[in-house]
């Protein structure tokens, strides 16, 4: 199996949907880094678009391809790579990238008057080591950091990775593929979420961890999997009618008083269903009709996509705090929120990506040096002489 362009434009896409969702976060009614002072209760169940299946897609599709690459890896490479790839970016965005969210945070909620630097100086002293060093949006990168370490334990024994592909080819067959996943993220779901909600902390995230850390192995065990992404395609219209039908029963629950009938039963169930369907549908439709899609356009952006991830938030934020003296009509405010965001986003990659030294602090890979000409020795005259370019 080849590089999957199914998987790269779903990343792609789930970015996309980030930046919208982080834009409606400005307006909805409940607490964001920086809050407009209009806000929209609607917002509360148009979230329900996405919430329940975005994250969890993401998670899954990243342990795809972390199978995908580990496929000619030892465990070792894999950890090596893993670092080089997440550690730096992790550092720079918690020492640089994270702070301006916090100093304006900090000034719109709190009433903090000092400068950035002090703020930084504060933030990073040993009563704010004490009080904890806000991660903001990088909580996904250490999470993806840490589930491939669990990957990685994994491929120390390749034959229990091949054992659990088997077992899982055999049980996730035909309608079992989206019955038994949605059982398990419901009973996550119902026994973990009232106690521990979703929290972003490593060490206490635990509905978080049932969730995203088993989707994560599952899209590891089964990436290599061409019966299981055959069942996948075979699915995806039954998937997409019942996330169909779930999504509006999900948000009819959370607007009723009644909704947590059976201590949540109905509505965490409704979750699981509407969670599972479509990521099934998402998998099942994009394997199908793009798998091949490949091209200049979807490498230029799966280059840009975590350089823009790591941006992004940061960008938004600050935009936001500028644009709220302005009292700017939200129908001019949200679009340029959104437009700000990605162009922002965007430029910051064209910019450290030119620049070496930069790349490996936005997850990029170092650029080769120029390779040397090659000497080539002729039988005529025995003299070297630069070899021609293939």
């Amino acid at each position: 199996m080849t590089r999957r362009a199914d998987i790269d434009w779903i990343r792609v896409g789930a970015f996309g949907l980030l930046i919208i969702y982080h834009v409606g976060l400005f307006y909805a009614p409940w607490d964001w880094h920086v809050h407009s002072p209009r806000t929209f209760e609607w917002l509360r169940y148009g979230a329900l678009i996405t919430n329940p299946w975005r994250l969890t897609l993401l998670f899954l599709v990243s342990g795809v391809a972390l199978r995908f690459m580990s496929r000619r890896m030892t465990a070792t490479q894999v950890v090596r790579a893993r670092a080089a790839r997440l550690v730096p970016p992790f550092l720079f965005g918690v020492l640089v990238l994270v702070p301006p969210q916090s100093w304006i945070e900090a000034m719109d909620k709190f009433g903090w008057r000092e400068t950035f630097l002090a703020w930084w100086l504060s933030e990073f002293s040993p009563q704010g080591f004490r009080d904890g060093i806000p991660l903001n949006h990088l909580w996904f990168v250490l999470y993806i950091g840490v589930y491939s370490l669990v990957a990685a334990v994994l491929l120390l024994q390749p034959a229990v990775v091949r054992f659990l592909q088997r077992v899982f080819e055999v049980l996730l067959t035909g309608p079992l593929l989206l019955i038994l996943p949605i059982a398990y993220l419901a009973y996550a779901r119902q026994s973990l979420f009232a106690t521990y909600g979703l929290s972003n902390h490593l060490t206490t995230d635990w509905y978080n961890h049932a969730a995203s850390l088993g989707v994560f192995l599952l899209g590891f065990i089964l990436a290599l999997s061409d019966r299981t992404w055959a069942s996948f395609e075979r699915l995806r219209w039954p998937a997409l009618v019942l996330a169909a039908l779930a999504l509006p029963l999900l948000i009819a629950l959370e607007a009723s008083p009644r909704g947590m009938v059976l201590n949540g039963l109905v509505q965490n169930s409704m979750y699981a269903i509407d969670q599972w369907a479509t990521i099934t549908a998402v998998l099942g439709f994009a394997s199908r009709h793009i798998r091949q899609a490949d091209g200049p356009l979807l490498r230029y952006l799966t280059d840009a996509v975590f350089p823009c991830y790591l941006a992004h938030q940061t960008i938004l934020v600050v935009v936001a705090h500028q644009l709220a003296p302005m009292a700017l009509p939200v129908e001019v405010e949200a679009p340029l929120l959104a437009a700000s965001t990605l162009g922002g986003s965007l430029l910051v990659y064209e910019l450290v990506r030119r620049i070496g030294p930069l790349r490996p602090l936005w997850g990029l890979k170092r650029q080769p040096a120029p390779r040397a000409p090659r000497t080539a020795i002729t039988p005529a005259d025995g003299a070297a002489r630069p070899a021609k370019a293939a």
